[in-house]
């Protein structure tokens, strides 16, 4: 038995060393001159239209075989923090393995290794079906908070057709830290009866959760005839705040200032999948607050703030508030009971500059109590948030008021409390099609951290942008999470946010590139979203060729609606596919790049009786070129067709037209333009 167990180690330990020896050497071959490098940037532009979900991002051939790591998914990569300062954590890792061949694979395993050969444990899977994602937990690891990790994932599947996507590399570091609080704001009007229905249930799950919850509930108008007499006590502060969301609805609630709370509140997943998400992860920043009468009409704040580890590049503001626990007044949508409503900023609502380095800091703030106030619920809570991204980096409050008086409260359905909703999905899961794929395929399923390694986004407002979306998986392959741009909350239109992949390389004019996509358009027309995706081939440095634009109804995959769109099947999706060949050779020849769409003035105009149209398409598809008199009717079709990639040019002969103005419109999917020409005879 235990020469078994040895030889079984000196195999594990032989196959990681391989691996490692095979990526080295990969990374010191230089790149085929007939393969190229690309990076793909997908642009949003709001509309305040309904949301957008994007994932499995690939490029390359899928094989009859092939096992891949594509992820770990409970260790950050880079840098995240512990829920203490020192010591040891003990961590299960786990693993997302995909079989993104199209074919069944049996006895698969996958090894993992941690500061190898100081941590090594494999995964055994009898069978995975194509398409399919496992996700194997391996044995606890102690990890020493500040000491770095190499995490290396390994699979091992006898009939793999391809093995450059075996091994998976990951850099960590388990920075000090502390446990967090969680801040809910919510945004609520006593005029609102949607907020009357939802309120009792984030009632009940504050007071359930009084230890690590801070809430804070910014009351405002309902329309023109619409009075809270809350917001009119307050209205000004309330209303920036209101603004600082870009907010325009109620109720509407924020959990640390980056993941928005489902409606409805009664269904307690929408207000528990937040709260973990957050709740299990160390911060850099611990913050206590404690009250003192000062005088008989004033309260003193005194806050400590300790930062274990430099924070990273931001605008951090430690925000001071007066909160009062519970209420009792009436209200035109029926409430009578309300919770933590929020009283007064201080100094301001831009709050006091924090400092980035490591270190103790300490904090004092005297504010004067006004005599509608209730003392006895007055309390105060205090944060610090990054202006730059909106995240809260952690709250406190100076006291803990524990109520039992929430009526009318509610729960999910089955009366427990689940800490995340996932959707399950039936139908037939997409095979890749065979024709024109020439490389490995190269898989983003956007399982783990967000934005994944060699990723980035560009959040031009610093609110709504590109974020993980749990619980929603395009049709390609397995999985629970996607990407998701959520316009249905962004109010702030013509807004541009841009997400760049990370560089692929050695691929071949042949290779294609897909990816899933979802979106529904707001029911109201008027609401316009839009999609862009271009390609660069300089390294992410311009993106001259345009390979997918849709916006509106063209973009929409499932049917308009005016509620929070979430794909709930697959028939609600689908795939773009692009071949490189489209718009470029394979010499990497950047004269054969089409930056984009394009109608050119004809010539020569005036003209008669011929003349010539020059155009520009940047892919293939459906193409019209029609030209139209001065009342619109059509007094010729030069193209209708579909058309490749490339640049057109098409003679006109008006020889049986009179004199005149004429218009010629270049149509295709997503673009449209028209150019005046004038003919004389």
């Amino acid at each position: 038995m235990k020469k078994l167990i040895f030889i079984s180690m000196i195999f594990i330990m032989c196959a990681f060393l391989f691996i490692s020896f095979s990526d080295l050497s990969r990374d010191n071959n230089p790149e085929s001159p007939a393969s190229r490098d690309i990076v793909l940037e997908f642009v949003t532009y709001n509309g305040y239209g309904n949301n957008l979900y994007i994932d499995n991002v690939m490029t390359g051939i899928q094989k009859e075989y092939d096992i891949t790591v594509t992820s770990v998914i409970n260790i950050p990569y880079d840098t995240s923090y512990a829920f203490f300062p020192n010591g040891e954590d003990t961590i299960s890792p786990q693993v997302t393995v995909t079989n993104i061949g199209r074919l069944a694979a049996d006895s698969v395993k996958v090894y993992l290794s941690i500061n190898f050969p100081e941590y090594i444990d494999s995964a055994f899977y009898l069978l995975m079906a194509n398409s399919e994602t496992v996700t194997p937990t391996f044995k606890k690891y102690t990890a020493t908070v500040g000491t770095p990790m190499l995490i290396r994932a390994y699979t091992f599947f006898r009939a793999d057709s391809n093995t450059v996507n075996d091994l998976f590399n990951q850099y960590s570091i388990i920075l000090p830290g502390y446990r967090r609080n969680v801040l809910y704001e919510e945004f609520t009007s006593n005029a609102s009866p949607a907020c009357a229905n939802n309120n009792p249930g984030l009632d009940e799950f504050v007071n359930l959760n009084i230890g690590s919850v801070c809430a804070i509930k910014y009351h405002l108008p309902l329309g023109s005839s619409g009075v809270d007499s809350f917001y009119l006590q307050n209205p000004v502060q309330n209303q920036i705040r209101w603004r600082y969301y870009y907010n325009q609805s109620v109720p509407y609630t924020i959990a640390d200032g980056r993941n928005k709370v489902l409606i409805p509140y009664g269904d307690s997943s929408n207000l528990y999948t937040p709260y973990y998400q957050r709740l299990n992860y160390g911060t850099p920043v611990n913050i206590t607050v404690q009250d003192e009468n000062a005088g008989e009409d004033s309260v003193r704040a005194l806050i400590k703030v300790n930062i274990s580890s430099s924070l990273q590049q931001g605008n951090y503001r430690l925000r001071i508030n007066a909160v009062e626990r519970y209420i009792q007044s009436t209200a035109a949508n029926g409430e009578t009971n309300f919770f933590d409503v929020f009283r007064e900023f201080y100094p301001d609502s831009s709050g006091i500059e924090v400092p980035r380095a490591a270190g103790n800091y300490e904090f004092s703030y005297t504010y004067y109590k006004q005599p509608y106030w209730i003392d006895s619920m007055l309390y105060t809570t205090v944060y610090i948030q990054n202006d730059d991204t909106k995240e809260i980096m952690n709250c406190a409050k100076s006291r803990n008021i524990t109520l039992s008086n929430t009526e009318n409260t509610r729960r999910g359905t089955s009366g427990q409390i689940r800490s995340e909703v996932l959707y399950s999905y039936s139908g037939k899961r997409e095979t890749l099609i065979a024709d024109s794929i020439q490389t490995a395929l190269n898989l983003e399923m956007f399982e783990a951290y967000f934005p994944p390694l060699g990723w980035k986004v560009f959040n031009q407002d610093g609110f709504i942008t590109f974020k993980q979306y749990s619980g929603v998986n395009g049709p390609s392959f397995g999985g629970t999470k996607s990407v998701i741009m959520n316009f249905f909350d962004y109010n702030f239109p013509g807004q541009r946010d841009s997400m760049y992949s990370k560089r692929y390389t050695g691929l071949l004019a042949s290779d294609t590139v897909r990816f899933d996509y979802a979106y529904a358009q707001y029911s109201t027309n008027g609401y316009i979203d839009s999609l862009i995706v271009r390609i660069s081939t300089d390294g992410g440095q311009t993106f001259p060729s345009e390979i997918f634009r849709k916006g509106g109804l063209n973009l929409a995959t499932a049917p308009q609606t005016s509620q929070f769109f979430i794909p709930t099947n697959f028939t609600q999706w689908k795939t773009f596919s692009f071949p490189l060949s489209s718009f470029v050779d394979i010499n990497n020849n950047s004269t054969n790049i089409i930056p984009g769409y394009s109608l050119n003035q004809n010539y020569p105009n005036p003209f008669n009786p011929a003349t010539n149209i020059n155009y520009e398409i940047p892919l293939r598809g459906t193409v019209s070129l029609i030209v139209y008199d001065m009342l619109g009717k059509e007094t010729a079709v030069l193209v209708n067709e579909i058309q490749q990639a490339g640049k057109y040019s098409v003679s006109f002969n008006a020889g049986n037209l009179p004199s005149g103005v004429y218009f010629c419109t270049l149509k295709t999917e997503g673009f449209t333009d028209t150019k005046k020409m004038i003919l004389l005879k």
